[in-house]
């Protein structure tokens, strides 16, 4: 897939993901989050599970998640997104 083909929340939990030292985000009352204080995204858990149904995040525990770290092609994907931002920041 490419990286403009994914939804403004997917993008942002993968470029949240992509920001934190384990590729993770943890699970709070608000939904996943990233450890970063400047990432404010929260993933709700519906987006979770499509995220994970996508291949592109796992959960720590599919009965009871508290963890959503990205898998190889998550990170590739993230990545990818970065790269086209910058590209798109590059052109302006």
């Amino acid at each position: 897939m490419i990286a403009t083909a994914y939804t403004p929340a997917v993008s942002a939990a993968l470029m949240a993901a992509l920001e934190t030292p384990a590729h993770t985000l943890r699970r709070t009352r608000e939904g996943f989050v990233s450890s970063r204080p400047a990432q404010p995204v929260a993933v709700t858990r519906r987006c979770a599970n499509q995220l994970e149904r996508d291949g592109l995040f796992a959960f720590d525990n599919p009965a009871f998640p508290s963890a959503l770290t990205l898998t190889q092609e998550g990170l590739k994907a993230a990545r990818q997104i970065k790269a086209s931002r910058r590209f798109r920041c590059s052109r302006s």
